[in-house]
């Protein structure tokens, strides 16, 4: 099972409707695809960016498909992959796209993510200094 875990940056804010029509487009396909996994989305009102962190885990072929098409699509730019490997089992095998919008708070005790949407956070993401983003990923599956 292959997995690819990334963070960019949207091109304007998602309004709760254009994220709620990411999510219904998202789910659809992840699940005639075979895709898991979870998005993040965290609105900088300092910095006044939307910004994404994404897993997703399925079979090789797939996933690469589903790559393909995120990583060309308009709507982000700046997309930084953190992590990517396989795993003998699926991280979120309940949820064809779990969705979190969040605030700062609630990715304060993870190291690298508190700031997200920052031009330091965009930094360490360029130097490949998220290394908690599968745990914090993981944590908000794990309390719902």
């Amino acid at each position: 099972m292959k997995y690819i875990v990334y963070v960019s940056q949207a091109v304007k804010p998602f309004s709760a409707d254009a994220l709620g029509a990411l999510l219904e487009h998202s789910r659809k396909r992840n699940t005639a695809d075979g895709i898991t996994g979870l998005l993040i989305y965290r609105y900088n009102d300092d910095f006044s960016r939307g910004n994404f962190l994404q897993i997703l885990e399925g079979p090789d072929a797939a996933l690469d498909d589903v790559w393909r098409r995120i990583s060309s699509d308009p709507r982000h730019h700046t997309v930084v992959v953190v992590e990517e490997g396989h795993v003998a089992q699926r991280m979120f095998p309940d949820w064809s796209m779990g969705f979190k919008n969040v605030a700062a708070v609630q990715l304060a005790d993870y190291e690298g993510f508190a700031d997200m949407g920052t031009d330091a956070f965009w930094h360490r993401a360029a130097q490949g200094s998220l290394t908690e983003a599968i745990d914090l990923l993981k944590g908000f599956y794990d309390a719902a």
